[in-house]
């Protein structure tokens, strides 16, 4: 037998090999692929019948097999957010909710941006007071796209749910300032304006300050929207901050003549207040103007009259 012959019996006994190997493996491949489309078939049923842990043990099951499927992490995050009590702290309501956030974000890494998911996210971040955990995510968020308002105006609700009026109040001017012509920006800081003075955490002279900005921003979403019912509503409620301010002034003043004036600056506010409120009922009245979109927590109802 000639060396040649040799070579060539070798290089047919690899090709056999090779060809063995490519087959074994793309039946190793469709058995996993057909695993994963059962146990995908098997979440599916699970979670239209509403056993969302079912339907998450199956969806992980699937992700082992091919971990690239986008809709399958959302889904399966889908299943933890809704095994999650809202509001509660117990350790599974807390580890359902770690869940729910890891499968989003996997499924973000994949896809890039939803919108709808986003939803859910905050969701679970407000409503299990991650506040703290939310802030960390949506602030490394914001440095991958600077100029995104919806992320801005959520850092602003969140801070403002945290209390922290100042952070709150630097992101919904930010976001404000990036969609000029939405009144919805300049509402949102109206609200959170009114609600920081309302709670009387600071010196009047501070307090009017913060009015008087409320009270610009509301200014600004009426001149683009004249016949919003958030916007009449809010104004209300800030003229009656002035009203009372102007009285805390009088009953500090001593020069007969300048309490008198401040008198009378709280019933001119007062009759402002009036007005504005009187627009909004009607535009309540006669279902026109925008809907409510402030959403600055301890939002007032439509007949609120509160200092």
């Amino acid at each position: 037998m000639s060396l040649g012959h040799s070579d060539r019996l070798k290089w047919k006994s690899r090709v056999v090999w090779l060809l063995g190997a490519l087959f074994l493996a793309a039946m190793l491949s469709g058995c996993a692929s057909l695993n994963e489309h059962i146990a995908m078939k098997d979440a599916a049923k699970a979670y239209k019948s509403g056993h969302f842990e079912e339907a998450a043990k199956d969806y992980e099951q699937a992700l082992a097999i091919n971990p690239s499927r986008a809709e399958n992490w959302k889904y399966l995050a889908f299943c933890y957010w809704s095994l999650v009590t809202p509001g509660s702290m117990q350790k599974k309501d807390q580890d359902y909710t770690q869940k729910a956030l890891n499968a989003f974000q996997k499924y973000l890494d994949i896809v890039g941006k939803d919108d709808q998911v986003q939803d859910y996210i905050i969701n679970l971040y407000i409503n299990q007071n991650l506040l703290a955990d939310g802030i960390k995510y949506y602030e490394k968020a914001l440095q991958k796209d600077p100029t995104d308002p919806r992320i801005m105006q959520i850092l602003a609700t969140m801070y403002g749910k945290m209390g922290n009026f100042q952070k709150s109040l630097e992101y919904s001017k930010k976001k404000a300032e990036l969609t000029p012509n939405d009144p919805a920006g300049y509402l949102f800081i109206g609200a959170l304006c009114w609600q920081r003075s309302y709670q009387k955490q600071d010196p009047d002279a501070v307090r009017s300050q913060i009015v008087d900005e409320g009270v610009a921003a509301l200014q600004k979403a009426l001149q683009l929207d004249p016949k919003n019912f958030t916007g009449h509503l809010y104004m209300n409620l800030l003229y009656r901050q002035k009203s009372e301010l102007a009285k805390n002034a009088a009953d500090q003043e001593k020069n007969r003549q300048k309490k008198k004036e401040l008198l009378q600056q709280a019933d001119d506010f007062l009759t402002m207040a009036n007005k504005e409120r009187d627009i909004a009922l009607e535009i309540r009245k006669g279902g026109s103007g925008s809907p409510a979109t402030a959403t600055a927590p301890g939002s007032p109802s439509a007949n609120a009259s509160q200092n």
